[in-house]
């Protein structure tokens, strides 16, 4: 029996060998693998020994070696019917946390720009009538888009943490694609190896090596409720607008004007006018109870991409233990 051996620090990652060997794979980095221990099949030597011969650097090599053949078999089947082993990331890796809240509260303060526009005006003739239009101001154009500010503050959460690990994409970094990729890998290997144990080519499925299972309803369901349902819950865990009225700030300047007379001269008149503006610490106070009063909806609590993920575990490993099932097949074996 011969076994295919690759020099990592000699490879250039040509990936030429990769298509040509199906012993062969590319790692993460681009530079080829062996699949299992890589094993060849004696209908293979003369092909790869080709293709060992080919390599531009000599990062490959074909060494003859005795295998018990019938001992690595059995050892083979047994490790394929092993139940799967999952590791997910850390917990805080994922979780909606309420420590996060500074930091969705600086980003809603950074997509709004700091809020109320243009209404630093001095065109109010008292301090309390200034006041009064800077907390209408407040009430209608900050605290009204409440709803709107935590749709913002789920879509942060999903971007940064949830879509990481609760939710199937095709990038690296994503927990639900880095399990198909290891699990394929493996299956892989272990045909690789049965071919070789075997001397048998198998008839496999032209999908064998996809998994199907991505997003589980459980996190469907999570993620579909209502933009409606959401503005309701924030209604009911934010406090009233009034309680937010310090953010809104007065100040105070004053001009001479000339006034005319029908009885004399101009005189020139010192008048004060009066302004309101948005404070910054104080609306990024009323920007953090939205993102707390966002946490207590409960549209994701802490345990919803802990559930997905065990929905997710479950649901692939029937679909690894069918295709098992069907490799067992092929050599006679009932699993």
């Amino acid at each position: 029996m011969y076994k295919l051996k690759v020099q990592s620090d000699k490879c250039n990652a040509c990936g030429m060998c990769a298509l040509e060997c199906n012993a062969l794979q590319e790692d993460s980095s681009g530079k080829v693998e062996v699949i299992g221990e890589g094993i060849i099949a004696d209908s293979e030597v003369g092909k790869v020994r080709n293709i060992v011969e080919l390599c531009p650097v000599g990062a490959l090599s074909l060494t003859e070696e005795f295998v018990d053949m019938s001992a690595k078999l059995a050892e083979l089947k047994s490790k394929m019917k092993q139940p799967l082993k999952f590791t997910p990331p850390p917990y805080d890796d994922y979780a909606f946390r309420l420590e996060d809240k500074d930091e969705y509260a600086q980003a809603l303060w950074n997509n709004s720009r700091g809020g109320v526009s243009d209404e630093y005006e001095f065109d109010y003739k008292s301090a309390s009538a200034a006041r009064s239009a800077g907390e209408r101001a407040f009430r209608d154009e900050i605290y009204s888009q409440a709803d709107a500010l935590a749709q913002q503050v789920i879509v942060m959460y999903e971007q940064r943490k949830m879509n990481r690990v609760a939710r199937y994409a095709e990038t690296s970094g994503n927990y639900k694609y880095g399990v198909h990729q290891r699990l394929i890998k493996d299956l892989r290997s272990f045909v690789n190896e049965l071919e070789s144990f075997t001397g048998k080519k198998f008839p496999l499925p032209s999908d064998f090596f996809t998994f199907r299972t991505r997003d589980t309803d459980y996190i469907n369901r999570r993620q579909e409720k209502s933009n409606d349902w959401l503005a309701n819950r924030i209604r009911e865990n934010l406090e009233s607008a009034s309680e937010f009225y310090s953010c809104v700030k007065t100040d105070k300047t004053s001009e001479y004007v000339t006034v005319s007379s029908w009885f004399g001269s101009d005189k020139e008149k010192l008048v004060y006018k009066y302004a309101y503006y948005i404070d910054a610490d104080g609306l990024k106070r009323f920007y953090n109870h939205v993102v707390r009063a966002t946490w207590k909806s409960g549209k994701y609590t802490k345990q919803d991409a802990e559930r997905e993920l065990d929905a997710f575990h479950k649901a692939i490993e029937q679909e690894w233990l069918g295709k098992i099932d069907y490799l067992l097949r092929q050599i006679g074996d009932e699993g």
